[in-house]
């Protein structure tokens, strides 16, 4: 939000600019797995009442929650990744964000 309100320029230190997209990223994944799990407990207490009923453990929920919490945190390391080795432009100072360094933002390859 602080990109957007300040005409697409990043006004914060350079530091902050990949840990907000990891927040921004890993929040958008943890709620799309989160609701997956769910859905799929909710299925498998529709499709086999009797045997889910009997099998709810605190230590497989705190489990599914740490594998699905590692999932997305280890998924959206990629954000560190291209921003402090040549793709964020960590060091150079580019103040544009996602935009890239060319003069019509970042290129797709055709599409």
């Amino acid at each position: 939000m602080a990109e957007a309100a300040a005409g697409m320029a990043w006004p914060l230190p350079v530091a902050l600019c990949p840990v907000a997209n990891f927040c921004f990223y890993s929040s958008i994944y943890l709620s799309s797995l989160f609701l997956a799990a769910l859905s799929v407990q909710r299925y498998l207490g529709v499709a086999f009442p009797l045997r889910v009923q009997g099998q709810r453990h605190v230590g497989r929920v705190v489990a599914a929650s740490a594998v699905l919490w590692l999932m997305a945190c280890s998924h959206c390391c990629i954000v560190f990744a291209a921003h402090f080795h040549g793709g964020g432009g960590g060091t150079g100072g580019d103040t544009r964000g996602l935009e890239g360094s060319r003069p019509g933002g970042l290129s797709l390859g055709g599409f």
